[in-house]
This record gives C-alpha cells, sequence and structure tokens, in this order.
C-alpha cells in the first residue's frame, strides 16, 4: 500500500470548509435551537440554501441578522437585537446561537454585551460563536459548538445502561436514519440513548450528564467527550463508524462490553438472515461487480470503515482511498494507493490518472462534474450531497444500512 502526502499541493477548493458551516451542521441538529448568521446577507443566504439543498425543508432554523455595507459605520447593535427578538418570536427555541462572521468581526460588534442586555427579555439560551473564515475550518467550528455545549450541562444522577453518542453529522448524507438504525440496535440489548451530540433537544443534551457512557464516532467530538469526562467523570470510547455487518458488530461489542454484557447471538442471526435475504434478491448483480476496480472519497472519521464494508463484504477492489483530512495517523485497509490531501484538484487529478483502472466511485455531490466528465458512475454516500434527496427511512449505518447501500450501489452503476 502507497501513501502520499500532498499538503503543499495548489488550493482548489469549491466547497466551503469554514468554521461557519461547522458551527452550522453542529448547531442545526441540535432540534430545538435556531441559528443567527451574524454578517451580511451572502454569508447568511449561501448557509440557507445550504441546508435546503441538505436537509429538511420543514425545519430550516437558520435566520441572518440583515447587516449590509453600511452598517460597518454604525454597528449592527440594533440589526441583531431585532434578530433575536424575531427568532424568540417565531420559533420560542430554547436554544439561540449567533455566529459572528468575518464582516462584523472588523465592526467590532459587542455582541456578548447585546446578549447580556437580552437575557432579561429573552428566556432562551442565548450564546454566540466566532466564526470568521480566518479562524478555522469546519472542524474547527463543530468542535467549539459541541464544547460549548458542555457548559450548559447539568450534574444529574447517573443513570444504568445509558450512554450518549457523540460525532453523527446533521449533514452526513443519511444521518437521521443512522440515528434511528443505532438507537434500535442498542435498544435491542437494553442499552438506551440518552441524547446525540448533536442530533437531540437542547433539553436532552443538557441532561447529557446522567449517561454512563459516551460514544464517539467523530474526532472533531473527542474533545467534547475529554471535558465530559473532566468535569462529570463520563468514560468515552472512540468507536469506529458502524458501515457493513463486521464494523456493527464491533460496535457493539465494545460498547456492551463496558457493561457487562453479551451480544445476542439470536438478534445477530435474524439480522445477517434478514440481509442475506434481502441481497439474494440482487446475487446475479453482485456477482457482475464482485472484484470491481473502486475509489472511495471521504474524511477519514467515515471513509475509512465504509471503504473496509465495501472491500471485505461486498469484494469490491479498492484500488484509490483518498482522505479528504491531514494525515494525522496511520490506518490499517486493503487498498492499492492512499491519499490525504484537502486539496479537491489534486483528487481530480489523481482520478484522471486513474481514470482507466476505476470503475466506480464513492464520494460526494463535489466529485460529480469529474466522475461524469470521465464516464464513472458515482455513489453519493460523504458529505456533501446537494443532488439527491432522501426520505425513505434507508440508514448507512447498522445492519439496515448494508442494505441500503447494496442497493444504492448496484442502482448507480446498472443506471449510468
Amino acid at each position: 500500500m502507497e501513501v502520499v502526502f500532498m499538503d503543499n499541493s495548489i488550493l482548489f477548493e469549491p466547497f466551503p470548509d469554514s468554521a461557519l458551516v461547522g458551527a452550522v451542521c453542529a448547531l442545526t441538529g441540535i432540534k430545538d435551537s435556531v441559528v443567527i448568521v451574524h454578517g451580511k446577507s451572502c454569508c447568511h443566504s449561501d448557509n440557507l440554501l445550504f441546508n435546503l439543498l441538505i436537509g429538511a425543508h420543514d425545519d430550516v432554523r437558520v435566520l441572518g441578522s440583515g447587516i449590509r455595507s453600511q452598517d460597518v459605520l454604525t454597528g449592527g447593535y440594533r440589526k441583531l437585537s431585532i434578530a433575536i427578538r424575531s427568532a424568540y418570536k417565531e420559533f420560542h427555541p430554547n436554544l439561540i446561537a449567533v455566529l459572528i462572521t468575518s464582516f462584523t468581526s472588523m465592526m467590532a460588534d459587542d455582541v456578548e454585551g447585546i446578549i447580556e442586555t437580552l437575557k432579561d427579555e429573552i428566556p432562551s439560551e442565548i450564546c454566540f460563536f466566532q466564526c470568521a473564515g480566518h479562524i478555522g475550518d469546519f472542524g474547527f467550528g463543530y468542535r467549539n459548538v459541541l464544547e460549548k455545549m458542555v457548559s450548559y450541562m447539568k450534574e444529574e444522577e447517573r443513570k444504568e445502561n445509558t450512554v450518549n453518542i457523540l460525532g453523527i453529522k446533521q449533514y452526513d448524507p443519511c444521518s437521521v436514519w443512522d440515528i434511528k438504525e443505532i438507537e434500535r440496535i442498542l435498544s435491542h440489548h437494553g442499552i438506551k440513548v440518552n441524547s446525540f451530540i448533536t442530533g437531540s433537544s437542547f433539553e436532552r443534551i443538557k441532561n447529557a450528564s446522567c449517561a454512563s457512557l459516551n460514544l464517539v464516532l467523530s474526532d472533531d467530538a473527542i474533545s467534547c467527550a475529554q471535558l465530559m469526562k473532566e468535569r462529570f467523570g463520563i468514560p468515552y470510547i472512540k468507536l469506529s463508524y458502524p458501515f457493513g455487518i463486521e464494523e456493527t458488530e464491533a460496535f457493539l461489542k465494545n460498547t456492551l462490553s463496558f457493561f457487562g454484557k453479551d451480544l445476542d447471538q439470536q438478534f445477530l442471526k435474524k439480522e445477517k438472515d434478514m440481509i442475506k435475504e434481502r441481497v439474494q434478491k440482487v446475487y446475479k448483480y453482485l456477482q457482475g461487480i464482485y472484484g470491481l476496480p473502486v475509489a472511495v472519497f471521504g474524511k477519514m472519521e467515515r471513509a475509512v470503515s465504509f471503504s473496509r464494508f465495501l472491500s471485505k463484504e461486498l469484494g469490491l477492489n479498492l484500488r484509490l482511498l483518498f482522505i479528504k483530512d491531514k494525515r494525522e495517523k496511520d490506518i490499517e485497509i486493503d487498498a492499492e494507493e492512499v491519499i490525504f490531501s484537502k486539496d479537491q484538484k489534486v483528487l481530480e487529478d489523481v482520478l484522471k490518472e486513474r481514470e482507466k483502472e476505476v470503475a466506480v466511485c464513492f464520494g460526494s455531490t463535489l466529485e460529480k462534474r469529474i466522475c461524469n466528465e470521465l464516464g464513472i458512475p458515482l455513489v453519493r454516500c460523504f458529505f456533501p450531497v446537494l443532488d439527491e434527496v432522501s426520505i425513505l427511512d434507508k440508514p448507512f449505518a447498522g445492519f439496515r444500512g448494508v442494505i441500503s447501500v447494496v442497493e444504492k450501489t448496484v442502482n448507480s452503476i446498472i443506471g449510468a
């Protein structure tokens, strides 16, 4: 396996990898929150459009403060105050979060002072996050929100057989169904999910300290888990995202072992029999794609686990794993080549070089143009997916996720 590092490559980033998008991702996962983007209309409209393209249209809670260029002289005190009052009047949220953009940072608005003057008037919790473009990326914004949530958590009496799950991201494809599937397989074994951080109501997150264990599915959530351990003494386990049968079984075993429980073998057999019954319906198609050379493009937290599933369980030939992160640790995976880079230009150049070696790509909407140009089928399974919708209850994670991924993969190939 060859590992290539390309940190000094030409920048080509068509999608904003910003703290603002990361913060919005985390906050929109809190079901009773409202986000106010305190910046010019471009920042607000971009995030609103992004939410409309990627999330539920009946649950859009991203507002703008109405700042314009001329406000740089007079400040945004009045407009932000109106925005906060309007957010409470229209939505009555339990949490209002103000995101400070580059423009309002330069204006030096006293956002903290504005919030302080409204605390007696607005019963919602109000907080703010610095999201200027120069201070950090998506992960920075996401981590800041999760770490802030710890400050709202109350000291609660510990409940047996309960967990919090940290790091499922609202913007990941089918994440809402992944949450339900993870709850289902844990519930069968007597483990209750106390809260998803983020992916639950603000009230459930505030009561997160009553859980016995934190399950962390993303590196961006580790700092939150560490803070909860320091403050409340809650231990945490870092687990791979449960894609496929093997990873889901490992997810269950590691969780259950903490509570001194064993995996229900009858449950496992029933789930495997269900998968086998469904997969047999497309067995001839799976025979046809066995050994097919593929490429996977995504963030490490999901792409590595997903790639193992494709290779070990679907029998696909992983020619290229392109991880959209800087290399921070070694990985063990059966891939011909692994590349670490956040540069989309590098991704496209590598794919062009391997055009004749790759039959299918697993990635995001960002790879749509190059895959269309090269005539390679694209299976959209990683953030961001902007050109497909998800209505039916079809998770990617867990045992039921196996069926969803198989169906999506086969349809993408035979429909190309």
